[in-house]
C-alpha cells in the first residue's frame, strides 16, 4: 500500500531530523507518536506529495492537517463537499446527504448552514474531519485531528473514525495515545533519528513508558 525508502526529513540549515524506512500493508491503522518538532508532519506531507521516497498504490489521499483549512466564508456543508467542487464532480442529492449525515454524526447538523468563521475551534475541527471522512479513500492521513476538542468529544470522534475508517489504512498523528487507544492496537515512534516500532498502543497507558518511548529508550 505504501513503502517508505530513505526518506531524509532534514531541512537545510536545521538540526538533522530522522530518516525514515517504513512498509504500510492495506489496512494497517497505526499510530504515529513523537515529540514536537522531530517531523511527523513533514513525514506526511511527503507521503501527500509524492516524494521520491514515497511509493504508493492509491493516488487518492485524505487528509487533515493540524490546522482545518477551511473556507471561513463558506458554510459548513460547502466546506465538507469541498474536495468534490474542486474535483468538478456534480453534486447530487446522495452525495448532500452524505454530507448531512457525516455532520449529524460529528454533532454538528443544526450548523450544517452556518458560516464556518461563526463556528468554534472545536466545531470547525469536527467539520474538517467530515470533509475527510466524506471522501471515502483508501489512505487517510490524520494529524492531530482531536486539537481543540474535549475529553468526551474525542472519545466520541474517535469512535466514530473506526467505525468509518474500518476497511482504510490510516495514519493518525498524535501527542497522545489515549486519543487512539480505542481505536488502534498499534504504534510507531519517531524520535530525531530514525522511526521504531511496530509497539502495541497499550504499552504507552503510563506517562513513564510514554516519555521513555518519545526519548528512544525502547
Amino acid at each position: 500500500m505504501l513503502t517508505i525508502t530513505n526518506l531524509d526529513l532534514s531541512y537545510p540549515g536545521h538540526e538533522p531530523l530522522a530518516t525514515v524506512s517504513w512498509q504500510i500493508n492495506h489496512g494497517d491503522q497505526v499510530a504515529l507518536l513523537g515529540r514536537s518538532g522531530t517531523g511527523k508532519s513533514t513525514l506526511l506531507a511527503a507521503i501527500i506529495q509524492g516524494s521520491l521516497a514515497v511509493t504508493k498504490d492509491s493516488e487518492r489521499v485524505a487528509y487533515l492537517s493540524q490546522q482545518p483549512a477551511l473556507l471561513p466564508w463558506a458554510t459548513a456543508i460547502e466546506n465538507v463537499l469541498l474536495g468534490f467542487k474542486l474535483r468538478g464532480n456534480t453534486q447530487s442529492p446522495e452525495t448532500t446527504k452524505q454530507a448531512l449525515d457525516l455532520l449529524d454524526q460529528v454533532e454538528l447538523a443544526t450548523y450544517a448552514h452556518r458560516q464556518v468563521s461563526l463556528l468554534s475551534g472545536g466545531q470547525k475541527a469536527r467539520v474538517a474531519l467530515a470533509r475527510v471522512l466524506i471522501e471515502q479513500s483508501d489512505l487517510v492521513l490524520l494529524d492531530e485531528p482531536f486539537t481543540g476538542l474535549d475529553r468526551s468529544t474525542r472519545i466520541q470522534m474517535a469512535a466514530l473514525c473506526q467505525k468509518l475508517l474500518a476497511s482504510k489504512t490510516v495514519i493518525l498523528v498524535t501527542h497522545d495515545p489515549r486519543d487512539a487507544q480505542d481505536w488502534l492496537d498499534t504504534a510507531m515512534i519517531l524520535t530525531p533519528e530514525s522511526i521504531k516500532g511496530p509497539y502495541r498502543l497499550n504499552e504507552f497507558a503510563s506517562d513513564h513508558a510514554l516519555i521513555q518511548a518519545l526519548d528512544g529508550d525502547l
